[in-house]
């Protein structure tokens, strides 16, 4: 279980969308080293060879899911540490920084949609417009947090506009318009207790938002901002001192196939989803040998990361087949508390 202290975080628990992807012949997998000089770590997902770029900030971001993303040939990377998120744009099989932005509180999650990026801070969501593969240096659009507590997870961006979570209990909504985010945070309304413990994962895809309650072992649906539908892990889902032994914790989408990482267990749970329903479906799809804390699907290939053991990480990918299968690519090795999962 990941902890950041100032935040006062029980746990640790990423996610984007299924997305056709142009036949290029080198998908890159792009994660973070999140150490005090960052680096974006860059891996060929056919030749496993890594590079390293750096990202002229400081990382240090914890028990958050997108601090890394991706649209078409430009990335961006969240600096925690220093308050600002690194634009880069591909260079063949690597990656070049080519901006930074100055960001009104520390950024832990970054998400591209309606032709900007949105950055999650600790007590503020931003836009700045997108054009191109540039990314405007001023923000056209801010809203305070629901709670603004130091907890945020991760931003994803859906057809109704930005969702967010606040691990200490709140999922927020914000809307776009002219020219960019315009407050305030709309909350959404959770489960009563004991089923609202943790919102933490999510992701976006049309109008829905498919987001997790981490540690009461759910998964839900979020239509037009309210829950539609939720659906109960693997259980039990703690041990007989409380402990908790599987979470569903960060989301990626395959088509009808919903992948969540599962921290406590170190592995990856299978839901079945639609536009109204949400079902868990398989445990252990795949075993990991640290705690995964984020994780990212473009086309029939997955990527997730996890804590290894504590001073190295790991990167694994896997190809995923008709029956939302995986099957190991191979997996690397990177140094640090790497931070961020995305393909481009």
């Amino acid at each position: 279980m990941l902890t950041r202290v100032h935040r006062f975080l029980p746990l640790v628990c990423a996610a984007t969308v299924w997305t056709a992807w142009a036949a290029d012949p080198d998908p890159l997998f792009l994660t973070a080293t999140n150490g005090k000089t960052n680096f974006l770590a860059v891996v060929n997902t056919r030749t496993k060879d890594v590079n390293y770029v750096p990202t002229g900030g400081a990382g240090g971001a914890s028990g958050n899911a997108g601090g890394v993303a991706v649209l078409g040939d430009l990335a961006a990377a969240v600096n925690f540490g220093s308050s600002n998120v690194t634009i880069f744009v591909r260079r063949g099989n690597s990656m070049a920084a080519t901006g930074m932005i100055t960001t009104a509180s520390q950024p832990v999650s970054v998400a591209f949609g309606h032709d900007h990026l949105v950055v999650l801070g600790l007590t503020t969501v931003e836009s700045f417009a997108v054009n191109g593969n540039r990314v405007a240096q001023n923000r056209d659009g801010e809203a305070s947090l629901v709670a603004g507590d130091g907890t945020a997870g991760q931003v994803v961006v859906f057809n109704g506009g930005a969702m967010y979570s606040e691990t200490s209990g709140d999922i927020g909504l914000v809307s776009f318009g002219i020219p960019g985010l315009i407050g305030p945070s709309v909350p959404v309304t959770l489960p009563a207790a004991p089923n609202n413990n943790t919102p933490l994962g999510m992701v976006g895809r049309g109008p829905n938002v498919y987001a997790t309650i981490a540690h009461s072992d759910l998964e839900a649906l979020v239509v037009n901002g309210k829950i539609v539908s939720t659906a109960a892990g693997p259980t039990p889902f703690k041990d007989s001192s409380g402990n908790l032994t599987h979470a569903p914790c960060w989301n990626a989408l395959a088509g009808q196939f919903l992948f969540s990482s599962d921290s406590p267990g170190k592995q990856l749970l299978r839901y079945l989803v639609s536009d109204s329903n949400i079902f868990y479906d398989k445990g252990n799809v795949a075993q990991l040998t640290g705690s995964p804390t984020d994780l990212d699907i473009q086309g029939a290939l997955l990527g997730v990361i996890d804590g290894g053991d504590g001073v190295t990480s790991n990167v694994s990918l896997f190809d995923i087949d008709a029956e939302g299968e995986l099957t190991l690519r191979f997996a690397v090795k990177i140094a640090g508390p790497i931070n961020g999962a995305a393909i481009i």
